[in-house]
């Protein structure tokens, strides 16, 4: 989903004053453009985060009442979540401590601490890094009871789904830091720097542990660059780069600015970072690399016309066959701008595909995802 240019100006003023980078707003909003502002500010995940704009508009400018309603709940269940995503870090951090594992919460509710307000980030699930490695990690699960046969059979690489516990809200403990790049080479690298760097997280005063800025900054780049290659990447990851960009030091961005060759995601990031410069204004002397154009013009069409993790592209399937064909296409039109990552993620897939062919026989489905999002 997309929105007319006129539209999208708005929406950037909006955004960059919810983010407290500019103090401008629209002057003037039509009641149809404003329906189109909340549409896509919905499929990009940041309607909590818009509304810290929106919030502020007067006369002319401000939402239909009703709208303005419908926003306003909207923003309300958005804290509440937070609250209840808060709590339920401290309390698997205390969990795990107990039974003598450190742990780190990583994405989410780590970076929803650097936006102006901490309560207005859309939360997705709970994604807690478990020291032990996978071997460690998945007995103490399944001694404990927390993980169901299926999850077991269908794990992936880098993380499992903890049976449903009360409430909605899905954690995944990861056993290792990141689902990192598809080249096994470059991956290795970023895995072992990760592990290292892991080491070194922060107690908040949430009750709860953070990795450090250089590990955050390696670690949502790559995040960024394989969702982007195999489905789609939407503004809600891309805002919460801008703030680790923003609030890191220049120490922690020159050390990750040395390794980018070495984790084969230089060319991706000079794409994000004209990304950034275009949404947010960033300034150069904050960025890992120089911003590459062409590459980034790319990025910023996939995201803005795909919005959260490419689901509203216009192209999206969702069936058992075609969707897992849908992401391989959209791989291979990627191919040319991005040759070894779009390489090897092919390679992985075909893997994959033999490795669970046992698995898909016995659920009798092509796509395993569906499997398991059926199963939590």
């Amino acid at each position: 989903m997309s929105l007319q240019s006129t539209s999208y100006e708005k929406f950037l003023s909006i955004l960059r004053n919810a983010l407290n980078i500019t103090d401008e707003l629209p002057a003037e909003v039509s009641a149809e453009e404003w329906a189109e502002l909340y549409r896509f500010s919905q499929s990009q995940a940041l309607l909590g985060v818009v509304f810290e704009g929106v919030r502020k508009m007067k006369g002319n400018a401000a939402p239909p009442f009703q709208l303005l309603m419908q926003w306003t709940a909207t923003a309300e269940r958005i804290r509440a979540m937070n609250q209840r995503f808060y709590a339920e870090c401290q309390r698997l951090t205390k969990f795990f401590e107990d039974k003598g594992r450190k742990t780190a919460i990583l994405k989410g509710q780590a970076n929803s601490m650097l936006y102006p307000d901490r309560f207005i980030r859309q939360p997705g699930d709970i994604d807690i890094y478990v020291e032990g490695g996978k071997d460690s990690v998945i007995k103490l699960l399944d001694s404990l009871g927390m993980l169901s046969k299926d999850e077991e059979e269908l794990m992936c690489y880098h993380h499992v789904h903890l049976e449903k516990q009360e409430g909605d809200i899905v954690v995944e403990v990861h056993f290792r830091p990141s689902s990192g790049f598809f080249n096994p080479f470059t991956n290795k690298r970023l895995q072992t720097f990760l592990l290292e760097e892991v080491k070194s997280s922060c107690l908040t005063e949430l009750g709860f542990y953070v990795p450090t800025m250089k590990f955050a900054l390696a670690m949502q780049l790559a995040h960024i660059q394989r969702h982007f290659i195999d489905e789609g990447i939407g503004l809600r990851q891309i805002t919460d780069y801008y703030l680790l960009l923003k609030n890191c030091t220049a120490e922690d961005r020159n050390a990750i600015s040395g390794m980018l060759g070495k984790f084969g995601v230089k060319t991706f990031a000079s794409a994000l970072m004209y990304v950034l410069k275009e949404l947010f204004m960033l300034d150069e002397s904050l960025m890992l690399c120089a911003p590459d154009e062409k590459k980034g013009k790319t990025l910023y069409n996939e995201i803005l016309g795909g919005g959260n993790f490419g689901w509203f592209r216009k192209d999206r399937k969702n069936g058992n066959l075609s969707r897992p064909l849908e992401r391989k296409l959209h791989s291979m039109k990627l191919s040319s701008l991005y040759p070894r990552e779009s390489h090897w993620y092919m390679l992985q897939c075909a893997g994959k595909f033999f490795a669970k062919l046992p698995q898909r026989i016995k659920y009798r489905t092509w796509s395993l995802q569906t499997i398991k999002k059926e199963n939590r």
